[in-house]
């Protein structure tokens, strides 16, 4: 995808995106591999598995902002109770991946990780059953994977996620051009992508949540069509940043997603 001339912006980027990078460490243990993907001349994506179980389903997430997949050590026993592994893949300039971020890289790596991460389940024999899931500012990457309904691909999960473009750079972010609108954001808003699902999707979302608010869930889950199996669930008094604290009302339903659809 071409570089949008506003939304690319050196100056916008260094409002929308927040790295932290990170050195692989020494002590990862026998379960954390370590993922490295050169997705195209310039560009490595790095990553982290958390491995359960090579026999059982497997999650690849793309986290939020002001993440970096190596947060997702200690998290990833949550997932396990899932029965699946966690693949956790960084942005660019996240973590150990090079380069720099800017909003449509987020949309033109999200594929070529995809496939990186398809072959090297392979490789490792890891159980042909594979979900995409994006948290917060990752629902880009989940909503360009999903868009493009890989035959491989189980199911997309959405948390926290955000629907509109220019919702979050107007609202969130407090970007304002007379050259932003919603029209000139169409093709790089999530709720555009998601009208070409056809597999499964799951939306979880807090209903407390001051940085991607509610209302954003419920627009991706009223633009995904309505012959395809989908699931909106609202976690009461849960936020942004608390959202795993609430395990049993976040995890069942991702559990059964899983399970349904693996």
């Amino acid at each position: 995808m071409k570089k949008h001339i506003l939304i690319d912006n050196p100056t916008i980027s260094n409002v929308v995106f927040y790295p932290r990078k990170t050195v692989i460490p020494n002590n990862l243990g026998p379960n954390v591999e370590i993922l490295k993907f050169q997705i195209n001349k310039d560009v490595i994506i790095g990553g982290f598995l958390y491995k359960n179980d090579e026999s059982l389903p497997t999650i690849l997430l793309f986290h939020g902002n002001g993440e970096v997949a190596l947060d997702y050590r200690n998290i990833a026993p949550l997932f396990y109770t899932c029965d699946v592994n966690l693949a956790v893949v960084d942005f660019r300039g996240y973590g150990f991946s090079s380069g720099e971020p800017y909003y449509t890289s987020l949309i033109s790596d999200a594929m070529p990780i995809y496939k990186a991460f398809t072959d090297w389940m392979k490789q490792q024999n890891f159980l042909d059953s594979l979900f995409v899931q994006g948290r917060s500012l990752g629902s880009i990457c989940a909503a360009e994977i999903g868009a493009h309904n890989p035959s491989n691909l189980r199911g997309i999960i959405f948390e926290s996620g955000f629907a509109s473009a220019y919702n979050m750079m107007v609202n969130l972010f407090r970007v304002s051009s007379p050259h932003l609108t919603p029209n000139s954001l169409r093709k790089y808003s999530n709720d555009t992508r998601v009208k070409k699902f056809t597999l499964s999707t799951l939306i979880i979302h807090g209903t407390i949540d001051w940085i991607i608010p509610v209302s954003e869930a419920q627009l991706l889950y009223s633009n995904l069509p309505n012959d395809i199996n989908k699931k909106l669930v609202l976690i009461d008094n849960a936020g942004h940043n608390n959202i795993l604290s609430f395990e049993e009302e976040y995890f069942t339903p991702l559990s059964d997603f899983i399970n349904l659809n693996k």
